[in-house]
């Protein structure tokens, strides 16, 4: 989709470059993350590069640029260029979308399509915060702000009109309720985030609201850990911690997804063994299982995954795939209505040129004739307006062979009715020239 940002300004795309839970692996999401503070820099960096405008989005589970350029190869070259040295060789993991597909991925990301568990309700909020950053840095424009504010339209749409943001309540419903059947009240639980991923955040909140109280995050570094225990007002440690936080652990939620098992069944055996067999209610959320299956085995070790938790709430699987199908359908009337929108807008230095010519030619009439009376001057007015149009209308229907494939849009330009056709070929009696001369 291509949009010119000012008048007279060569056309604009949209472009998306990045790395996301379903193109990359969740070790170099983690080298790509790019914390608040290094925002402005990148910002800048892109601006630099070729985006006019552009705002970073940076979770666990994606890492996205998302703009405006005039030269999308150029933008998009930059990009890559600034993810690729912070990915360690590892480029190819990322992707790049330009147009309308851009803009339908900032929509489908808004409304939590793009999710690692569809309907998480986190990213909006994240996409809100990443806009609102780079608005502050001057890094929005009239063509970044109108793609944000159609993709939270949407996003509001899919959330109140289909049932998508049932399925991560209802699974995290699930999993309280099992941790309930296990502990009774949750009150005196201590809980261990591993990893930050949306689908952990959406787990934790659930149970905070169920009583949770005490929480330790375990992170990839810790600066990033020390974030986290800030936001759910907690402990935090690093990946390199977990075997000593475990025997603290009465309840793990595991949210990594780096593709390998962040705990092992020795490990968690060590654990059990250390709590004097008091047991462990294990949450495995990631997309890779960050858990060893063989801990299922282990006495005093309860482990539930995603298809446990849809099993507990039986219908998740068919009513989310029917509340996506709904959603792909609403985000596609928002992407046409979005596409009627900016060609409108794209029409009005069009309609703000006519306008302007009509004024001058006004003028300039009018000062080449200031002694004629108002029939006068109006007669040629209307015949120095009408000049090129009416050469242009029949030098067109002349090389087509007298088929003139213009008439169609001049009449409904001009609301002409079917029953002027007859008129529009005849020459004026009434005074005014006929349409082959400029004036008099």
């Amino acid at each position: 989709m291509a949009h010119r940002p000012e008048h007279g300004a060569a056309p604009a795309d949209y472009v998306v470059v990045g790395a996301s839970h379903k193109t990359s692996s969740a070790a170099l999401r983690d080298r790509l993350f790019i914390e608040d503070a290094e925002a402005p820099a990148v910002l800048a960096a892109l601006q630099q590069g070729g985006f006019d405008q552009a705002l970073v989005i940076s979770t666990c589970d994606r890492v996205e640029f998302h703009g405006a350029a005039t030269d999308s190869d150029r933008a998009v070259s930059a990009a890559r260029e600034i993810l690729g040295r912070r990915a360690d060789g590892a480029a190819d993991e990322l992707f790049d979308l330009r147009g309308i597909e851009a803009a339908r991925h900032v929509f489908a990301v808004a409304a939590s399509l793009e999710s690692v568990v569809v309907g998480e309700s986190d990213v909006l909020g994240q996409l809100k915060s990443a806009h609102a950053r780079a608005r502050d840095a001057g890094g929005v424009g009239s063509e970044l702000e109108s793609l944000m504010q159609h993709a939270y339209g949407a996003a509001k749409d899919v959330r109140a009109n289909t049932a998508i943001a049932e399925g991560p309540v209802s699974l995290a419903t699930a999993a309280v309720q099992a941790a309930r059947n296990l502990f009774g009240s949750l009150d005196d639980v201590s809980a261990l985030l591993i990893g930050p991923a949306e689908m952990g955040m959406l787990m934790l909140d659930q149970f905070r609201n169920g009583g949770l109280r005490r929480v330790t995050v375990a992170a990839g570094n810790a600066s990033r850990g020390q974030a986290l225990a800030r936001i759910v007002e907690g402990h935090s440690v690093t990946y390199d911690d977990l075997p000593a936080a475990l025997v603290g652990a009465d309840l793990v939620i595991c949210a990594a997804g780096l593709g390998r098992p962040m705990i092992t069944a020795a490990m968690l055996q060590d654990a059990l063994r250390a709590r004097r067999r008091k047991p462990i209610f294990v949450l495995d959320v990631a997309i890779p299982n960050d858990v060893d299956p063989e801990i299922a085995s282990l006495e005093d070790a309860f482990l539930y995954d995603l298809d446990h938790l849809e099993s507990i709430s039986r219908s998740n699987r068919e009513s989310r795939d029917a509340a996506m199908a709904e959603a792909g359908q609403t985000i596609e009337r928002h992407i046409t209505m979005f596409q009627a929108a900016r060609a409108e807008r794209d029409a009005v230095p069009d309609v703000a040129d006519l306008r302007a010519h009509f004024e001058a030619v006004r003028v300039e009439v009018l000062a080449d004739n200031p002694q004629d009376d108002a029939n006068e001057i109006t007669r040629r007015l209307i015949n120095r307006l009408l000049h090129v149009p009416s050469q242009t209308l029949r030098a067109v229907a002349r090389n087509a062979g007298g088929d003139n494939p213009m008439s169609d849009a001049a009449r409904n330009m001009f609301g002409l009715g079917p029953d002027t056709q007859a008129k529009q070929d005849q020459p004026k009696t009434d005074g005014i020239a006929p349409a082959g001369s400029e004036d008099e």
